[in-house]
């Protein structure tokens, strides 16, 4: 599946309060994760990262539509807006393997 960054920016101060609170159900890493991983066949949050005003999340997705219509089943579109970019490269610190990286041709 195609790798995306999503910049997504809180409407309002308590939007973003409501967003990361827990809402009453707070969870752990691993419950979050799993979450990301098995809630649709077709997308998959893999990383987040939440600040004061922006959030980026790492997706894997079929296509930018899958992610988009998966956040408003989720009903987070109350709380934030989303720019979404595809990335064709993926390299991490948490994966240090002899794999060779992506490039592209121009």
């Amino acid at each position: 599946m195609p790798h995306f960054i999503a910049i997504h920016k809180f409407h309002s101060n308590e939007a973003r309060k409501i967003y990361c609170s827990d809402k009453g159900k707070p969870r752990t890493k691993r419950q979050w994760a799993e979450f990301g991983n098995k809630s649709k066949k077709n997308v998959k949050c893999r990383q987040e990262f939440a600040g004061d005003d922006i959030a980026f999340c790492h997706w894997e997705a079929d296509n930018k539509q899958a992610i988009i219509d998966w956040l408003d089943e989720l009903g987070v579109n109350e709380y934030i807006s989303t720019e979404l970019h595809e990335q064709w490269r993926f390299t991490s610190f948490y994966n240090q393997s002899d794999e060779m990286r992506d490039y592209k041709e121009y």
